[in-house]
């Protein structure tokens, strides 16, 4: 074999698809090995009592199947059903592949992965739905692209006729096939690829996205010079040998079989994984980077050959970034590090936060404070960058491993905000010390409620100091766009520093290095792109960004696919330096503000809704629920972009694009509740109720446990009874409607940031008024004031806050506020 072949293992991008001779050494029920292509038409030809004269197997079967009908299946499972596997078989499990392709049909692999224990292994067939690669290579996807002899009613390829069937109508797997054919290393084994089905999807693929073939390996006895020359053509490179040589190489090559916790290791040293027993624990750890230098300094950061560092074009820092001080050390994250950090002053149950606006610095202040506090050797520290719905988990589990406190640095503390407050006040015991930062608003209405009163200590920094000016400039000189500053006398240079910064500090930083505007340095850059494939590839990773997520080789991979473009990411992120980054297949754009702005102010509405719909359609493939079968950060972008309000900002309130998009997806996602949901929203949003009323209560039929779904749903009952004349279709709304939010605020679904206690107030107080009741209307809102002032929450919850004004309000005046959003609990 070859140092390729080696490394592609080694780092997670070695696939492999079995032909009928990768079967051989297994042991059918018949005691024999289970025949091969040529063997499998004489036997059907022997069953339908027909001489074989050496026919193709495609038009035995098809002989075989008008014959016998189902009984053919009878004929394959006597000689593929209950297989020994081989000896290879069973030494190649001992490797970590995560997916593995085959156009056999025989269950003997299936038979070798059962006996593996800890093997999380998963059959597919070529129609069903795609899963993500498991990020910790410990699921290995068999997939069956011809039929499985134990699942006959999902139908087979073997004839002419079913080899068109599926061309046309494109089974899922084996277009997923095509894009990973053009993503990672294959080896294809005991097959000499005369299968035009797969042939078919791969120039279909090329042909849509002018992609060129990888380098990848044929693994086979023998091959004629012809065939050699026809597959080099494909960039496939002929290996002589047999399953049992490829074995014995990576027995040879290894002295001990590599492992999925190696894989993670080689492409994630972030995780810091020291021994096996933290593996129990590893989906744990994903989006959680122990920070010490040692660790920090293995991660794979894609650093351009440009001497300008990322950081000062707009980008996130990195953690190299940060170990090799490219961000200056500003004056009040110095203070704030003597003050509360040094010296271990803090003490377990602590949580410090950092506030300021998007593009202040926030992200840079904490991992800066988590490198300086790990650097004093005594505690333990840790950073997360992703959501994790798991963090109670988490943190239960740092707990187990630490008999003294330690750090846990969040980016973002509005997304484990009510995790913590059940930390706090569930375990007091826990040794954890909060350290995170928040945009002041999103504080204010979303997390302040959770939190406000375990807060130990806070810092804004959303402005930089005179001395912080020189300390940025330093920097700048070293590793930024120095050539307009240097033009600038030491003085100046500063002046133009803090004037350009006063509004935030990133635009600052930018425009006075360009000597341009912020607005204009993004268009320029925007026209600078004229590939089409590289201006799909930012505004797909743009869209993550949005959600300060980075986004998905694979998903990207597909979304350009879909919008016939070149899907190689890998390539495109190579040839856009400074525009994006590529690490381990995660793609990262520059900041959120610079991609806000890019969206609102340069990109067409139409390109913009173009992109969206490939992306959305890129989730298609999964199964539903699709947020339960994919990773968070996809999760999160997944969300975003069926998300209403997401879609009307983005989108700029425009009704006939942002309903399109669930328009055209209606069928496709009829049992995806999250889709149906929106849907309603975005209906309602546009004011066309009914319409809104029927989608919510299709949803809620699909999914009658979901309180999100069910508290729509009465919501939009209550906007139709304040739009109803007729007192009893108006009433009866209510009704329902009422039942249902008492019910859901007894269960106290707050914790959903949904209030149905909101709703019914708002909502009862407004019907009663739409119907001409507007005496009792007001009685009915001062004893919704005085039931919503019992709230234990009240102070902290700006919007229950919000909601005892107006019903105060209209209590005293029979009218509500002219500014109040009353848009009854959203």
């Amino acid at each position: 074999m070859n140092p390729h072949i080696k490394n592609a293992l080694l780092n997670g991008r070695l696939v492999l698809l079995f032909g009928a001779g990768a079967s051989i050494g297994c042991i059918n029920s018949l005691q024999k090995d289970p025949p091969l292509g040529w063997d499998l038409a004489k036997i059907l030809a022997e069953e339908i009592g027909e001489e074989f004269s050496d026919e193709d197997l495609s038009d035995v079967y098809a002989a075989a199947k008008e014959v016998l009908g189902e009984q053919v299946h009878r004929v394959f499972e006597k000689h593929y059903k209950h297989c020994r596997p081989s000896n290879e078989f069973n030494d190649l499990l001992k490797y970590p592949f995560f997916r593995i392709y085959t156009l056999n049909i025989d269950d003997a692999f299936e038979k070798a992965a059962h006996q593996v224990s800890g093997l999380k292994f998963n059959v597919k067939n070529r129609d069903d739905n795609i899963t993500e690669v498991d990020q910790f290579y410990q699921t290995l996807d068999y997939i069956k692209l011809n039929g499985d002899v134990n699942h006959p009613s999902k139908g087979f390829i073997f004839s002419s006729q079913e080899y068109a069937k599926g061309s046309s109508s494109e089974p899922l797997w084996y277009s997923e096939l095509a894009k990973d054919y053009h993503k990672y290393t294959f080896i294809f084994i005991g097959t000499k690829l005369k299968e035009s089905l797969f042939f078919h999807q791969i120039e279909k693929y090329k042909a849509k996205t002018k992609s060129n073939d990888l380098k990848s390996y044929i693994l086979i006895p023998s091959l004629t010079g012809i065939q050699k020359k026809s597959l080099e053509t494909s960039n496939i490179e002929h290996l002589e040998g047999k399953l049992s040589d490829f074995t014995d190489w990576l027995e040879n090559e290894f002295e001990k079989p590599p492992t999925g916790i190696d894989i993670v290791s080689n492409t994630r040293p972030e995780l810091n994984l020291e021994s096996q027993e933290q593996t129990k624990h590893l989906s744990l750890f994903s989006g959680v980077t122990p920070v010490n230098r040692s660790s920090l300094s293995l991660i794979g950061d894609n650093v351009s050959k440009s001497k300008i560092r990322n950081f000062y074009k707009g980008f996130k820092p990195t953690w190299l970034d940060v170990l090799d001080n490219v961000p200056a050390n500003l004056s009040n994250i110095e203070n704030f590090y003597k003050d509360t950090l040094a010296n271990n002053q803090t003490c377990e149950l602590e949580l410090h936060v950092l506030f300021g606006t998007a593009g202040c610095g926030k992200t840079t202040a904490l991992k800066q404070l988590a490198l300086r506090t790990a650097d004093q050797g005594i505690r333990n520290v840790y950073f997360i960058e992703e959501y994790k719905d798991n963090f109670q988990e988490l943190i239960v589990e740092l707990d187990h491993r630490h008999n003294e406190p330690y750090y846990i640095f969040i980016e973002r503390i509005g997304d484990v905000a009510p995790q913590i407050a059940e930390i706090i006040k569930s375990a007091k015991s826990t040794k954890a010390i909060f350290i995170s930062s928040e945009n002041p608003k999103i504080w204010t209405t979303r997390v302040k409620e959770h939190l406000g009163e375990y807060l130990t200590s806070s810092l804004d920094i959303s402005h930089i100091s005179s001395d912080d000016a020189d300390l940025i400039l330093n920097k700048l000189e070293k590793f930024g766009n120095w050539t307009r500053l240097s033009k600038m006398s030491a003085k100046n240079r500063k002046i133009e520093l803090i004037r350009k910064s006063k509004r935030q500090l990133l635009i600052g930083l930018i425009e006075a290095t360009s000597g341009e505007g912020y607005n204009q340095i993004i268009q320029k850059d925007y026209k600078a792109i004229t590939c089409e494939s590289e201006k799909a590839l930012l505004l797909l990773a743009g869209l993550a960004t949005t959600q300060r997520v980075p986004a998905n080789e694979a998903t990207l991979t597909r979304a350009l696919a879909y919008l016939n473009l070149s899907p190689n990411v890998h390539q495109l992120a190579s040839q856009m330096d400074g525009i994006v980054t590529y690490i381990n297949g995660s793609i990262t754009t520059r900041h959120r503000v610079y991609i806000e702005r890019l969206f609102n102010l340069y990109v067409p509405q139409k390109e913009l809704l173009k992109i969206i719909d490939s992306y959305i359609q890129a989730f298609s493939v999964y199964q539903f629920p699709i947020v339960k079968n994919i990773s968070r950060n996809e999760a999160s972008i997944y969300k975003h972009l069926v998300n209403a309000k997401s879609l009307k900002r983005i989108l700029k309130n425009d009704k006939d694009s942002v309903l399109s998009i669930y328009e055209e997806y209606e069928k496709t996602f009829e049992n995806e509740g999250l889709f149906l949901l929106q849907y309603g929203l975005a209906l309602r949003s546009f004011e066309e109720n009914q319409q809104a009323f029927e989608k919510l209560r299709i949803a809620h039929d699909a999914f009658p446990d979901s309180p999100h779904i069910e508290h729509a749903l009465a919501q939009q009952r209550i906007i139709l009874a304040c739009n109803e004349s007729d007192e009893t279709v108006a009433m009866a709304h209510f009704s329902e409607a009422e039942t249902v939010l008492n019910r859901l605020n007894s269960a106290n679904v707050s914790a959903f940031d949904r209030y149905p206690i909101i709703t019914l107030s708002e909502g009862h107080v407004k019907v009663m008024e739409n119907l001409g009741y507007v005496k009792e209307a007001k009685i009915l809102a001062k004893q919704y004031h005085d039931r919503i002032s019992k709230n234990k929450n009240l102070d902290s919850n700006y919007r229950l806050t919000q909601t005892v004004a107006n019903l105060t309000k209209f209590y005293l005046t029979g009218k509500w506020p002219d500014k109040a959003q009353l848009d009854l609990g959203n």
